[in-house]
């Protein structure tokens, strides 16, 4: 997954087992999305009935800056 930071104000992740009659089902939010927030996050359950793990890899790609072109122009085109 590549996102870029500011792209959105929340990132959800879900994460679903199955085809259990009772699914597995987490997920983690992430308000607001930045740089250092890549990385893998792992979320551990348990309870009487047994044990769940689920993880998930976060990769952020930084903003790339506008590029202002002159009208008539284009990329490459010469000076």
């Amino acid at each position: 997954m590549e996102l870029l930071p500011g792209d959105r104000e929340n990132l959800a992740i879900q994460t679903r087992g199955g085809p259990e009659k009772h699914e597995v089902t987490g997920w983690v939010l992430i308000s607001p999305l930045s740089k250092e927030d890549a990385g893998e996050y792992e979320c551990h359950a348990s309870n009487a009935k047994g044990e769940a793990t689920a993880s998930a890899k976060i990769h952020v790609v930084e903003t790339l800056h506008e590029i202002a072109l002159t009208k008539g122009r284009h990329c490459g085109s010469p000076l």
